[in-house]
C-alpha cells in the first residue's frame, strides 16, 4: 500500500490518471445527478453574471446583505403564494356553492318540465276526447255548431 501511495506522490502523471479514473467512475455512477448539478451551476453562473454585469448598482456589498436580500425575496414569494392559495380556495368554495345552486335550479326545471309535459298530455287527451265526441256527433248526423 505504501508503494502505491509513494508511486502516486512521486509521479504526478500517475496521480492525474488515477484522479481521472476515479472521476470517470463517479461520472458513470452518478450521471444524472452530475448532469443536473452541472446544469444548475451553469444556470446559476449565467444568472449571476447577467445581474453582475447589467445591474451593478443592485449588487450586495457583502455576503450577509446578499443572504438578507434572498431571505426577504423568498418571504415575499411565500406570502404571495399563500395569498394565491387562499384566493384559489375561496374561488373553489364559491364554485362549489354555484354548482349546488345550479343543480337545484336544474332539479326545479326538470320538475317544471315534467309538470308541463303532464299538462300537455292531459290537454292532448282532452282534445282527443273532444274530437271523438265531435266525430261521434257528425257520424250520427249532427253538425257541430260554428
Amino acid at each position: 500500500m505504501e508503494g502505491i501511495v509513494r508511486t502516486v506522490t512521486d509521479h504526478p502523471l500517475v496521480a492525474m490518471a488515477v484522479c481521472f479514473a476515479v472521476l470517470l467512475i463517479l461520472y458513470f455512477l452518478f450521471t444524472s445527478l452530475i448532469k443536473l448539478a452541472l446544469i444548475l451551476i451553469i444556470v446559476a453562473v449565467a444568472i449571476g453574471s447577467y445581474f453582475y454585469f447589467w445591474y451593478p448598482e443592485s449588487r450586495p456589498t457583502d455576503f450577509k446583505d446578499a443572504v438578507q436580500k434572498v431571505r426577504t425575496g423568498v418571504c415575499k414569494a411565500v406570502d404571495r403564494g399563500t395569498e394565491a392559495y387562499e384566493k384559489g380556495k375561496e374561488m373553489l368554495d364559491k364554485g362549489k356553492e354555484a354548482y349546488k345552486k345550479g343543480n337545484e335550479w336544474v332539479d326545479k326545471g326538470k320538475t317544471a318540465l315534467d309538470k308541463g309535459i303532464d299538462v300537455i298530455g292531459k290537454g292532448n287527451d282532452a282534445a282527443g276526447n273532444l274530437w271523438k265526441r265531435l266525430g261521434a256527433d257528425n257520424a250520427a248526423g249532427g253538425h257541430p255548431k260554428h
